[in-house]
């Protein structure tokens, strides 16, 4: 639980952060996520630490013996995935968001200007309706 804990603090702390975007959200909660689903197949650092004192029966000087049932590793995992996944924000309106922030686009001049263009028509058919003035601009200064 401790492993979980500490990711989940850490990307609470990033969602936290003035500057996140909508798409910094979306990376930030991937990035959780991918990082709990290889948990979930071999554990964290306190998984392991935990587990080395259950094989030698001692943990932090303390001797241990089973009382209570164990909680299932992967299904508590899982659990957490999941909800996560159900915070992911709308895959396409991310995809669409994605080519206001700088990080995303090209570096060729001429590839920039063409990735302007073709965005903006997404962002068209995805409001269903067409503005009056085109994004000429988009695109055309880095």
């Amino acid at each position: 639980m401790k492993d979980v804990l500490r990711e989940l603090k850490s990307l609470s702390l990033k969602l936290q952060r003035r500057e996140t975007s909508l798409v910094d959200a979306s990376c930030y909660i991937q990035q959780t996520i991918d990082v709990l689903t290889a948990m979930k197949i071999s554990g964290g650092k306190s998984t392991q630490k935990v587990e080395e004192g259950i094989a030698t029966g001692m943990f932090k000087d303390v001797e241990l013996s089973e009382s209570r049932p164990k909680i299932n590793r992967l299904q508590f995992y899982q659990s957490i995935i999941d909800s996560l996944k159900k915070r992911l924000p709308e895959p396409d309106l991310v995809r669409m968001l994605k080519p206001l922030d700088k990080r995303f686009w090209p570096e060729q001049r001429s590839a920039l200007i063409l990735y302007g263009r073709m965005k903006y028509s997404h962002w068209q058919k995805y409001w269903g309706n067409r503005p009056k003035r085109p994004l000429r601009s988009f695109g055309t200064t880095k």
